[in-house]
C-alpha cells in the first residue's frame, strides 16, 4: 500500500498544480503554492522513504504517506468554502495613505535597528538541536517587521512610482536580498512571493505559464541544493561555474534520494510514537510552539518557560523507542506535527488555513483591501513553512504577522465620518 499512497500523493499534487495552471491567476492562491511545496519537498522525500525506510516499519510508512495525501487534499477542500461575509467586512479597512507611509517608516527603522543589534551579537546555539538561543533570538524575531515595511512600500511604489516610495522599497527590502545572497531558502521564497503578489494585486501582471512550469520543476532540485550549499550557491552562479552547480545539485539530490536525512522519516517515527504511547497533543504541541517563540527564557527564566509547556513527546522519546536520533537541523514537518496533535484529523489544520486564505484573497483582490494584501503577503511564507517545519511554525510566524499588521491597520485607519443617507419608505436609499 505504501507505493499506492505515494502515487496518490503525486496525483493529488499534480491535480492541484493543474488547477492553478488552468487559470494562471490561481498561482498565487493557497492550493497552488501549497501544492508546489508538497510536490517539491514532500513528494521527493516520500519517494526516498519508500525506497529507503531506514527503521520505519511498513505500517508507519503507510501512515505517514496516507496523512500526507489527506493534508495535501485538505488544502483544496478548505479553500473551496465560500468566504465569511463578516470577516470580509472587518477586513475592508480604509486606510490613510500618509499614515500608512509613516507606519512603514517606523517598521523599516525598527527592523534595521534589530538587524544592527543582531550583527553585533555573538550567536549562541543550543547543544541539543543547534537552534539559536539567547538575545539573538529576540533580535531576529523583531527584525522581521522590515518585511511588512517592504510590502507596504512595494505596493505604494507599484501604485505611485515616486522617488521616496522607491527608495524606501530598496532600503526595506535590502535585508531580504542579503538573506537571498546567503542562500537562505525561506527569505528567497518570501521575496519572490511579496514581489509576485504585489505585481498581481496592483498591476494584474502574471508570469507566462511556461515560466511557472519550469520553476516548479527547478524547485525539486533547488530546495535540496540551497540547503546543501547555502551562500556558495550564489557564488557559483555569479562566477559562472555552471558545471560545478550541476555537479553539486546532483550530489544534493542523490543524497536526498539515498534517504540519509529525511524530515518525512522524522514525521513517520513521531507519528508512530504517538500511536504507540497514545500521547496525542490535542493542541498542546501548538501551545508549546507559541510559548517557545514568545516567552523569552533569558528574561523570565528557562525553568518557568519549561513549566509552561507540556512537551508530551520529545525527541528523546524516539531515541528510547527506536534508538533514533533526529539529525541536527531537521524538522518534523506539518504532516507529522498535525498528526501528533489530532491523528488523521490533523489534516483539517491545512483546511482551516486554506479557509483563512480564501477570505484574505477575496478581500485583497476583489475588495482591494490593503490590510488584507499585507496579511496575505505576510502569511504565504509561514503557510509554506508550515509544510516543511510544522503547523506550530506557521502559528509562530502567523501570530507575528497578524499582530504587526493589525497595529498598522489601527494606526493607518482613515478617521472619516460616514455620510448619512436618508432612506425612503420602501427601504431603498433616497
Amino acid at each position: 500500500m505504501a507505493e499506492a499512497y505515494r502515487d496518490i500523493l503525486i496525483l493529488i499534487c499534480l491535480g492541484l498544480l493543474g488547477w492553478g495552471l488552468i487559470r494562471i491567476e490561481r498561482i498565487y492562491q493557497y492550493p497552488f503554492f501549497m501544492a508546489c511545496i508538497f510536490f517539491s519537498f514532500v513528494v521527493p522525500q516520500a519517494v526516498a522513504l519508500v525506497n529507503n525506510p531506514g527503521g520505519v516499519t511498513q505500517q508507519a510508512l503507510e501512515r505517514v504517506l496516507l496523512a500526507s495525501c489527506l493534508c495535501a487534499a485538505a488544502c483544496w477542500i478548505g479553500y473551496e468554502r465560500k468566504p465569511n461575509p463578516r470577516w470580509l467586512a472587518k477586513l475592508n479597512i480604509i486606510v490613510d495613505d500618509h499614515k500608512l507611509f509613516r507606519a512603514g517608516i517606523v517598521l523599516m527603522v525598527m527592523g534595521h535597528f534589530f538587524y544592527f543589534l543582531l550583527s553585533r551579537t555573538t550567536i549562541q546555539r543550543s547543544a541539543i538541536n543547534g537552534n539559536w538561543t539567547g538575545p539573538a533570538t529576540i533580535y531576529i524575531f523583531f527584525s522581521q517587521v522590515v518585511n511588512v515595511a517592504f510590502t507596504i512600500f512595494l505596493l505604494k511604489t507599484l501604485k505611485r512610482p515616486k522617488l521616496n516610495n522607491l527608495m524606501c522599497t530598496v532600503i526595506s527590502g535590502w535585508p531580504l536580498f542579503q538573506s537571498i545572497l546567503g542562500g537562505r531558502r525561506q527569505p528567497t521564497m518570501t521575496f519572490i512571493i511579496i514581489v509576485g503578489l504585489s505585481l498581481w494585486i496592483i498591476l494584474r501582471y502574471l508570469p507566462p505559464r511556461w515560466v511557472i512550469i519550469v520553476s516548479i520543476i527547478l524547485l525539486i532540485f533547488i530546495i535540496p541544493v540551497l540547503g546543501f550549499l547555502r551562500g556558495r550557491f550564489w557564488d557559483l552562479i555569479f562566477s559562472g561555474q555552471w558545471q560545478e552547480i550541476v555537479y553539486q545539485t546532483q550530489l544534493a539530490f542523490e543524497s536526498q534520494q539515498a534517504g540519509e536525512i529525511l524530515e518525512l522519516r522524522n514525521a513517520a517515527l513521531f507519528m508512530d510514537a504517538a500511536e504507540k504511547t497514545g500521547l496525542y497533543g490535542y493542541g498542546t504541541g501548538y501551545w508549546d510552539s507559541i510559548i517557545f517563540q514568545y516567552v523569552p527564557g533569558q528574561i523570565v527564566g528557562y525553568d518557568l518557560k519549561e513549566s509552561l509547556q507540556f512537551n508530551l513527546i520529545k525527541p528523546e522519546t524516539l531515541e528510547n523507542l527506536y534508538g533514533y536520533v533526529i539529525p541536527t537541523g531537521s524538522t518534523t514537518t506539518g504532516v507529522g506535527d498535525s498528526f501528533i496533535e489530532f491523528g488523521y484529523l490533523g489534516c483539517l489544520c491545512f483546511a482551516l488555513i486554506g479557509y483563512l486564505f480564501k477570505n484574505l484573497w477575496v478581500s485583497a483582490v476583489y475588495n482591494r483591501s490593503i490590510i488584507s494584501s499585507l496579511l496575505y503577503a505576510g502569511l504565504v511564507s509561514p503557510a509554506m513553512v508550515g509544510i516543511t517545519h510544522g503547523i506550530g511554525r506557521f502559528l509562530q510566524e502567523g501570530i507575528f504577522q497578524v499582530v504587526f499588521v493589525s497595529l498598522v491597520a489601527y494606526y493607518s485607519k482613515a478617521r472619516t465620518k460616514p455620510y448619512l443617507i436618508e432612506s425612503n419608505p420602501n427601504g431603498h436609499g433616497g
